[in-house]
């Protein structure tokens, strides 16, 4: 009797342990999907004094964060159609984090 109410605490602090724990196991689908690099190809626009990456329909397909250090690094494609290399973050409503850009066309009516 006593051997089972001491394996019962045991188990009970073990379950408490673990529960304190964060998880290291498979991440979840939105975990994964943020950390998936990704190319995006758009026009870049500013809008609201946010740039953005829109289609050939001139419709918003992302806002655009640069990952780096250099905020206004899309000033200098403004108006260009550009490929952008990054992942998705969901903290902010749907941003692109940008890693990469490449000028594909020099402005969006010659990508046409």
């Amino acid at each position: 009797m006593k051997f089972r109410v001491v394996l019962l605490g045991a188990l009970i602090c073990l379950v408490a342990q673990a529960a304190g724990k964060p998880s290291h196991g498979v991440p979840t689908m939105e975990q994964s999907a943020s950390k998936v690099q990704q190319s995006l190809t758009g026009c870049i626009d500013e809008q609201d004094g946010q740039y953005v990456l829109l289609d050939d329909q001139m419709r918003k397909i992302t806002s655009l964060q640069s990952a780096g250090s250099d905020k206004d690094v899309f000033a200098k494609y403004l108006g260009s159609m550009v490929q952008v290399s990054g992942t998705k973050s969901f903290e902010q409503t749907a941003t692109f984090k940008v890693t990469s850009i490449k000028q594909v066309a020099g402005n969006c009516a010659q990508a046409k």
